[in-house]
C-alpha cells in the first residue's frame, strides 16, 4: 500500500512536469506588457495604499528610511492578524483582524475607529483616490461574512458604509463559502478587484456594481497585478497562474505543481514573477505564460516577490522569501545574488525601501515566524537590524508569528502578527537606540554550522537550551531537526522516526513526523510523573529533502546523522481539577485561538481559520480520574457573554483522564469544518494543566492527526504537496487558550424536559438510530440553540465513536422550536454492551439514561 502510494505521487509529479512543456494561450489575443505604468487612481498621498504598494505589485517604496526620533508602539486587537496594513496620507493605519473588526489606528498607535463585520478578516484592503462626492478617501476590504465593504475614512468620527458587494457566483466545488480572502486592488478607472475562497475573481465598479467575474478551479487569494493595457495576473489554489484581459476574459493560464498564494509582480520589461507552493519562484512571459526560468528554494513559497529597480527604472533584482526561513535576492535572469536565513519559516512578503545616504541603496523588510522584523541590506544581503516583536505575555509569546507582510509608512515600518498586535517600528530605530528587542547580529539560538534536534515550544519556536524545566505532566514533546551549513538551513528530513526516540524513565509513547520531516511529535500514552527528570534521546539519520521537491512525501537517501539528548523536568503536581457538575449548572470554559504552526505548511493555508475557532466546553460528568465535556460553537452575545452559535458546525465530546490539575482530553471521531468540507480527525488531543480560573497554562498542547486519503476533495493533493508524511498521515501540533465561561449555555434550560432515549443499534449494513423528544413550555428555538444525544460506554465513560457533528439532526415544530433530537449511528459502528445516553441542550445535560 505504501509502495503504490509512492508510485502514484511520482507519476503525478511526472505528469505535472510534462504539463509545464505545453503552456499556451486561451481565448483572445495574447497581451504583451510594456515598461509603461498603468494609470490607477490610488490614494496619491498614501505611502502604502494596498497590499503590494502599487498596480504592478512591486512591493517597493521610494521613501528613504530616516530616523525621526520616535519610538515603537504596538496596538492590540482581539485575535490574530494575517492581513497587511495599508496607510493613508495622514498616517492612519488600516488593518483587519480575525476578531471580525476592521481597524483604523492613528499614527501614534491609538484607535480611531473599528468597524464590525460578520466574519474574520485576513486580507488587506485598498485605498482609492480621494472621492469629492464622499469627501473622503474610500477604503475597500473583504470579510469572511461574504461581503466586500466600501467605506469612508473620515478624519474624525466613524466611517460610513457606502456599499457592500456580495459574490454573484456560487462557490466552485469543493469550496462551500464565498469568503473574501483575496486582497483588494485598485485598477484603471478606480475599479476594484478581489478574489475569493469560492474561486472567482471579481471586478467591481466604484459604485459597487459588478463589472465582470472570472471563475477559476479553486480559491483566488492573491492580489492581482495590472499590465498597462488593463489586463491582470492572478494566482489560484487550482495550481494555475492566470492572465485575464481588461474585460475579464482568460488570455492564458500556466500550470505549476503547487498552490499559488503568492501575488504576481510585473517587472519593467513585463516579466511576471510569482511564487508557488512547489518551492519555486517563476518568471513568466507576459504574452504566453511560458516559463522563462524558475528558481527553487527548499520549501513552499507563500510570500509575494518584491522588485528592485535601477536609476532608469529598470528591474534589477527580485526579492522573495520561502517557508524554509530564507530571503533571496535574484537577478532578472534568475541568478542568485544572496541569501539571508532567518532560521524560522517566512510567510511575510518582503517590502523594499530606500536607505539613507548618498547612494540611497535599498533595504529589504520582512517578518519571520520567530517574531522578528528584519531589515536587510538589499545589495549585500547582510543584516542591517532586526526587531523582536515577541510579547512578554506568556500566552501570546508563543503566537509570535509575523505572518502578515510589512507596509512602509513615511516614518517607519508597520507589521502585524498572529498575536493580534499591529507593530510600528521607526526606520533604523535599532541603529539609534539601545533596546533589548533590537539586534544587529545573527538570529539568536542558531550557529553557522549545526546538526541538532531542538525542543520546540507549542508555538513552533526553537528552545535553544537542551534542558527544559517546568514541563506539564500532561505534555507532548515537539522536536525539530535543524541542519545548517555555512549559515544556511538545509531542508533536512528525519528518517525512520519511529526508531529515533527513547525516553528514560521509560514512558509509552507514539512518534509521528510532519510531512516535511522537520518536526517529530512524541506523544506520551499517559501522564508523566510530576517533579521528575526525563531524558529524551533522539538519534538517527536524515535526508536532504531539497532534492525531493516535486515528490514531497518521498524520502531520499541518507545525507547525515544526528544524536541529541534533551533533559526535561516536569512541574510539581498541581491542585484538583476545577470542573464540577451541579443540578442546575455545570463548570464550563471557552476554548479558542487554536494555533497550529507545526508543520509550517498548515499555518500557511489555514492559520487564521484556526485562530477564529471559538468553543464552549461544558462539563457533562466527572468521576475519579475521568472527565467528560461537550463542545459547541460559540459567538459573542449581549453584554459580552458568549452564546451558542448553531451556525458553527461544532458539536463533539472531549473525554479524558486527569491527575491533580493535569488533564488529557481526547475526542474519538471529531471533524473540523473547513471551507471545503469536514475533515475527520483520527486523533485530537488537548493537553495541559487547568487552573482554578479555568485557564490552561501557556504551554497547553494541541495534537491532531488525520489519514490524508480520508480528507474530502484534497486527499491526493495533500499527498503530492508534502503536507502528509510517507505513511500517509497529516500530523500537526500547536496550542490553544481557555477561560471561564460566563453565560447561559451551561445552565439547565428552565421548563424543558427530555423523554427517554430510544436506541436501535446499527448492523453491519444498516444504520442505527438514537432519538429523544423534548417537551415543556419553553422549548429552545433552533435558530439560537443546539441539542444533541451523546452516547458513552456506561462502564468507562468514554464516548461512542460517532461523528456527532454530521450525524445529529433536530426536529422542530412550526415555530422552529426544538421538539426532538435524532442521532444516526453509521452501519458497522461498534457500540459498547451497556450505553449511557445523555440528552444535551447547548452545554447542559438534561438527562442521562442507561440503555
Amino acid at each position: 500500500m505504501f509502495g503504490s502510494g509512492r508510485r502514484f505521487v511520482a507519476a503525478t509529479a511526472l505528469v505535472f512536469a510534462l504539463a509545464l512543456l505545453f503552456l499556451g494561450t486561451w481565448n483572445g489575443s495574447p497581451s504583451r506588457a510594456a515598461v509603461a505604468s498603468l494609470s490607477v487612481p490610488l490614494d496619491s498621498s498614501s505611502p502604502w495604499p494596498e497590499m503590494r504598494h502599487d498596480s504592478r505589485n512591486t512591493g517597493s517604496s521610494p521613501i528613504v528610511a530616516r530616523y525621526h526620533g520616535d519610538r515603537p508602539w504596538a496596538f492590540k486587537t482581539g485575535r490574530g492578524i494575517f492581513s497587511t496594513p495599508v496607510i493613508d496620507g495622514n498616517g492612519t493605519i488600516y488593518v483587519g483582524s480575525a476578531d471580525t473588526y476592521f481597524y483604523a489606528i492613528s499614527k501614534n498607535g491609538r484607535l480611531r475607529w473599528r468597524l464590525k463585520t460578520g466574519g474574520l478578516i485576513d486580507a488587506a484592503g485598498a485605498l482609492s483616490a480621494f472621492d469629492p462626492s464622499l469627501g473622503s478617501t474610500p477604503l475597500t476590504f473583504g470579510s469572511a461574512d461574504e461581503e466586500l465593504y466600501h467605506v469612508t475614512t473620515p478624519r474624525a468620527g466613524r466611517p460610513r458604509i457606502v456599499w457592500k458587494f456580495r459574490a454573484s457566483v456560487p462557490p466552485v466545488p469543493p469550496q462551500k463559502v464565498d469568503w473574501w480572502e483575496g486582497n483588494v486592488a485598485v485598477g484603471s478607472g478606480g475599479n476594484l478587484y478581489a478574489g475569493n475562497t469560492g474561486g472567482t475573481a471579481y471586478a467591481v465598479r466604484p459604485d459597487g456594481s459588478q463589472l465582470w467575474a472570472f471563475t477559476a478551479g479553486s480559491s483566488l487569494w492573491t492580489t492581482p497585478a495590472f499590465a498597462p493595457d488593463g489586463s491582470s495576473f492572478w494566482g489560484s489554489l487550482d495550481l494555475h497562474i492566470y492572465h485575464l484581459s481588461a474585460t475579464g476574459q482568460p488570455l492564458w493560464r500556466t500550470f505549476v505543481p503547487g498552490y499559488v498564494i503568492s501575488s504576481p509582480a510585473i517587472g519593467s520589461d513585463g516579466t511576471v514573477y510569482v511564487g508557488a507552493f512547489d518551492s519555486n519562484l517563476y518568471a513568466l512571459d507576459p504574452s504566453t505564460g511560458a516559463v522563462r526560468w524558475s528558481f527553487k528554494t527548499s520549501d513552499h513559497i507563500y510570500a509575494s516577490p518584491a522588485l528592485g529597480q535601477d536609476a532608469s527604472g529598470q528591474t534589477n533584482a527580485i526579492y522573495i522569501a520561502s517557508a524554509n526561513g530564507c530571503v533571496y535576492s535574484l537577478t532578472p535572469q534568475g541568478r542568485l545574488l544572496w541569501t539571508y536565513d532567518t532560521g524560522a519559516p517566512v510567510r511575510s512578503s518582503p517590502a523594499l525601501g530606500a536607505a539613507p545616504g548618498a547612494n540611497h541603496s535599498g533595504i529589504v523588510y520582512v517578518g519571520s515566524s520567530n517574531g522578528r522584523l528584519y531589515a536587510i541590506n538589499a545589495n549585500t544581503g547582510r543584516l542591517r537590524w532586526s526587531y523582536n516583536t515577541t510579547p512578554s505575555n506568556p500566552v501570546l509569546r508563543v503566537r509570535n508569528n509575523l505572518n502578515a507582510s510589512p507596509a512602509l509608512g513615511k516614518t517607519g515600518v508597520y507589521i502585524a502578527g498572529e498575536d493580534g498586535y499591529v507593530y510600528s517600528v521607526p526606520y533604523d530605530y535599532c541603529l539609534h537606540r539601545r533596546d533589548p528587542r533590537c539586534s544587529t547580529g545573527a538570529t539568536p539560538g542558531l550557529t553557522r554550522n549545526e546538526r541538532r534536534v531542538f525542543p520546540v515550544d507549542v508555538g513552533g519556536n526553537i528552545i535553544p537550551s537542551s534542558t527544559v524545566r517546568g514541563v506539564s505532566p500532561a505534555t507532548a514533546f515537539n522536536l525539530r531537526l535543524v541542519v545548517r551549513r555555512q549559515g544556511q538551513t538545509v531542508n533536512a528530513a528525519i528518517l525512520n522516526p519511529d526508531r529515533a526516540v527513547s525516553v528514560r524513565p521509560r514512558v509509552g509513547f507514539t512518534a509521528q513526523e510532519s510531512g516535511d520531516g522537520h518536526y517529530l511529535y512524541v506523544v506520551p500514552n499517559g501522564f508523566l510523573r510530576p517533579d521528575t527528570k526525563y531524558r529524551l534521546r533522539i538519534a538517527g539519520s536524515y535526508t536532504d529533502n531539497g532534492s525531493n521537491m516535486g515528490n514531497f512525501n518521498a524520502r531520499g537517501p541518507k545525507a547525515g546523522s544526528f544524536a541529541q539528548t534533551i533533559t526535561l523536568r516536569t512541574a510539581r503536581a498541581g491542585g484538583s481539577l476545577p470542573l464540577k457538575v451541579g443540578r442546575n449548572a455545570v463548570s464550563a470554559m471557552t476554548i479558542s485561538r487554536l494555533s497550529v504552526p507545526m508543520p509550517s505548511f498548515l499555518a500557511s493555508v489555514n492559520q487564521i481559520g484556526f485562530d477564529s475557532y471559538h468553543w464552549i466546553a461544558s462539563t457533562i460528568s466527572k468521576t475519579k480520574h475521568h472527565v467528560l465535556l461537550w463542545v459547541v460553537g460559540a459567538l459573542p452575545g449581549p453584554g459580552g457573554r458568549d452564546v451558542v452559535d448553531p451556525a458553527r458546525s461544532f458539536a463533539f465530546p472531549l473525554a479524558g483522564r486527569y491527575q491533580g490539575n493535569s488533564v488529557i482530553l481526547t475526542s474519538p471521531n471529531v471533524g473540523l469544518q473547513f471551507s471545503f468540507g469536514n475533515v475527520p480527525l483520527r486523533r485530537f488531543e488537548l493537553r495541559g494543566q487547568l487552573n482554578k480560573n479555568l485557564s490552561f497554562n501557556p504551554d497547553a498542547n494541541l495534537y491532531a492527526d488525520t489519514v490524508c486519503a480520508q480528507v474530502p476533495n484534497y486527499g491526493a493533493e495533500l499527498l503530492f504537496t508534502g503536507i502528509c508524511n510517507p505513511t500517509g498521515v497529516l500530523a500537526a501540533s500547536g496550542t490553544f487558550t481557555s477561560a471561564a465561561y460566563r453565560g447561559p449555555a451551561n445552565r439547565r434550560p428552565a421548563g424543558v424536559r427530555a423523554g427517554r432515549v430510544s436506541l436501535i443499534r446499527p448492523g453491519s449494513g444498516t444504520d442505527g438510530i438514537a432519538k429523544v423528544s423534548l417537551a415543556g413550555a419553553r422549548l429552545p428555538p433552533a435558530s439560537h440553540h443546539v441539542a444533541a444525544i451523546l452516547l458513552t460506554d456506561a462502564r468507562t465513560g468514554d464516548p461512542a465513536s460517532v461523528n456527532y457533528q454530521t450525524e445529529t439532526s433536530v426536529v422542530s415544530d412550526p415555530k422552529r422550536r426544538i421538539t426532538g433530537v435524532r442521532l444516526t449511528i453509521p452501519a458497522g459502528t461498534q457500540l459498547p454492551a451497556r450505553i449511557r445516553a445523555y440528552v444535551i441542550v447547548d452545554g447542559f445535560a438534561l438527562s442521562q439514561t442507561v440503555l
